[in-house]
């Protein structure tokens, strides 16, 4: 697979919080060409400026609360091998502790069945490839959050995944973080982990 082991933009989050959103989008520019074949589109440059005013505005608050959730890694389009796709499946977001792996999916539409479908079913395919397959992850803990950027005052649990508006962040902060969050130890090496199956 062409696309492995690759990603757009890995920090801390006190060190993407330092960032300006044009600082963080030419990076993530930059990188594009690592994680896939395809020409950057219009509409992804238009959802990663939402994911940034959403994730800056809601991680800021969220450190200024509690220091020790700065020195977590956000990783941003990091590519998981997939069966049914050459390329990979990128979560647009994750959130690496020392143990546990908080997944981000941001969707701009209003939910309904067809998403809920969708999204669920993106949840379950990140979740065994990093579960089951994905060697460093094996005993970690997971959570998937699935941010709807349109609407606001919403939290809902769709089978293992959280949808939830911009404004309830915080509500889904410990299962993507951890109570007590510590960073992880060897953040490259979990990026660059070995696959395994059967």
């Amino acid at each position: 697979m062409s696309y492995i082991d690759n990603f757009c933009f890995c920090s801390t989050i006190e060190e993407f919080l330092d960032l300006s959103k044009e600082q963080w989008l030419s990076a993530m520019e930059e990188n594009y060409v690592f994680v896939t074949p395809y020409e950057l589109s219009e509409s992804q440059l238009e959802a990663w400026k939402d994911e940034y005013d959403v994730l800056h505005k809601q991680l800021k608050k969220l450190v200024n609360r509690k220091r020790d959730y700065q020195r977590l890694s956000i990783i941003f389009e990091y590519v998981l091998w997939d069966f049914d796709n050459e390329n990979g499946v990128r979560p647009d977001v994750l959130i690496l502790s020392k143990d546990r792996v908080g997944i981000i999916e941001f969707k701009t539409r209003s939910i309904d069945d067809d998403n809920y479908r969708y999204i669920t079913a993106q949840a379950k395919k990140y979740r065994h490839r990093l579960l089951h397959n994905h060697d460093m992850s094996k005993d970690m803990k997971l959570s998937v959050v699935a941010i709807m950027t349109s609407m606001s005052d919403y939290f809902e649990i769709k089978g293992r995944v959280k949808c939830i508006s911009p404004d309830r962040f915080e509500d889904v902060v410990e299962s993507l973080m951890g109570r007590y969050p510590r960073p992880h130890e060897d953040v490259y090496g979990w990026i660059a982990s070995d696959y395994h199956f059967g």
